[in-house]
């Protein structure tokens, strides 16, 4: 089978969207499937060549030129289906992704698209123009509407967008991924000897972005505390970028925490896995109600677990029962300081245990949540709507 990706966000970053899209990529090939995606590039940024992916040239980043990003995938839709001639389109970030329906449909073709946010909460949480909230709620209900398929990254998101409208026999829930192949347990001394950092007592690690839903204020004021409670010296190592630095570097500074802070650039993937690997625990530290009110399933969570190590989540977001499985400890209650610490050092007590485990945890990753088994998932829906168109 033939599939179109339209992905209309860089993927040219270290994190998020863009490890999201390579990832998929890459377990869409490994079903065996012919593949094309489309995606935009601002400006002069370095792209990442690939014979299956074209680029959209734009100018600079900023928001005309996403919205004419916008209008192009629509424009230019009839030509794509026309040229690669798929079984199914998948877009993600397509605001217009109705009318890109009501073409699909033209042309006997089904559109899924991909939802990993409640759109306009999102945007109240960023801070956005008031306007902007109520618009985002109405292109998003016709995007439930006209679409053939939703896959929504966590079920929370899933129950969402079907009360909003969405056909609850198209809509499904399927979870991040790692990709397997990249992120690889190795010796912990020899990443910290990879990266330069000291090769003896416990690392607590964060990669990701520095964003003001990610909790990293909780982390920072539970410092002192997991300190005291230590035989071993302990570093927090954050690694990434953000609007949220310069305020989350004034708080180390007032609360004289920086001997045991440290903030690391963001990192290509390979490295960031070297970097996982060189911790004893990762956190995700998440505690506002409205990022947790649907569940979460970030990558930083799906990489860490592939590379063996535990990661410290919030209690119901929708990861409790994959650490189970995993056999990690890690959920805390969320925005409860003296929980979090609990949870680190009572992970940090057994390290040495889930050190030596690594190798098992990466197996059943690379068994039940690598790229692979979405791509699974994913051809199996494309396969039932291709039927009903």
């Amino acid at each position: 089978m033939n599939i179109l990706i339209i992905w209309a966000e860089s993927v040219n970053r270290h994190f998020g969207g863009s490890t999201h899209f390579w990832g998929l990529m890459q377990g869409i090939r490994a079903v065996g499937w012919q593949i094309k995606a489309v995606v935009p590039r601002y400006g002069f940024a370095e792209i990442s060549p690939a014979e299956d992916v074209s680029f959209i040239p734009l100018p600079p980043r900023c928001f005309l030129s996403f919205s004419l990003l916008q209008i192009v995938t629509v424009l230019w839709l009839p030509y794509w289906l026309i040229r690669y001639q798929p079984g199914a389109v998948y877009v993600r970030t397509c605001f217009l992704a109705f009318l890109m329906g009501l073409i699909c449909r033209l042309a006997g073709v089904p559109l899924i698209g991909e939802v990993d946010a409640v759109v306009d909460e999102e945007a109240r949480m960023r801070g956005q123009r008031r306007l902007v909230v109520p618009i985002l709620k109405i292109l998003d209900k016709l995007n439930y509407h006209l679409a053939d398929g939703l896959v929504c990254v966590t079920g929370g998101i899933r129950d969402e967008v079907i009360r909003r409208g969405a056909d609850p026999d198209t809509t499904v829930a399927i979870h991040n991924a790692a990709q397997t192949d990249i992120m690889l347990p190795m010796g912990q001394r020899e990443a910290r000897r990879q990266l330069g950092l000291a090769e003896g007592g416990y690392i607590v690690g964060f990669a990701g972005t520095f964003a003001p839903w990610q909790g990293l204020d909780l982390l920072i004021q539970s410092v002192k505390q997991i300190v005291e409670r230590l035989s071993k010296p302990v570093k927090f190592i954050l690694v990434g970028d953000g609007q949220c630095r310069p305020e989350l570097e004034k708080m180390v500074e007032q609360l004289a925490v920086g001997r045991f802070c440290t903030f690391l650039a963001p990192m290509p993937r390979e490295q960031t896995a070297v970097f996982y690997n060189a911790c004893d625990v990762l956190v995700c530290p998440r505690y506002d109600p409205r990022t947790l009110r649907y569940g979460m399933s970030p990558l930083k969570f799906w990489d860490a677990v592939s590379v063996g190590i535990p990661v410290i989540v919030p209690e119901g977001c929708e990861l409790d029962g994959v650490l189970e499985r995993l056999g990690l400890p890690g959920a805390y209650i969320a925005g409860d300081r003296e929980s979090l610490a609990d949870a680190i050092v009572g992970v940090l007590a057994e390290t040495e245990h889930y050190q030596s485990r690594r190798e098992d945890v990466h197996q059943i990753v690379s068994e039940e949540y690598s790229w692979d088994r979405v791509a699974e998932r994913l051809s199996a829906l494309c396969s039932r709507l291709s039927k009903r168109t």
